[in-house]
């Protein structure tokens, strides 16, 4: 599947590290859930998303 979206090898095998250590980290969680975690994190750029401004700046705590 990662061959097909155009991933290299190397990136396929940073994948897999990740998702090793993730696995190993979180035993109670099943793999794939771990996996589709890890790969709509990489899908996510930080620098794409809009900052957050809140609707009610002027309320005070």
């Amino acid at each position: 599947m990662a061959s097909e979206q155009g991933y290299s090898e190397e990136d396929q095998t940073q994948f897999l590290v990740r998702l090793e250590r993730a696995c190993i980290d979180n035993p109670d969680l099943p793999p794939t859930f771990v996996a589709n975690c890890l790969m709509s994190l990489s899908e996510t750029r930080l620098d794409e998303t809009p900052p957050f401004a809140p609707r009610n700046s002027g309320i005070q705590a």
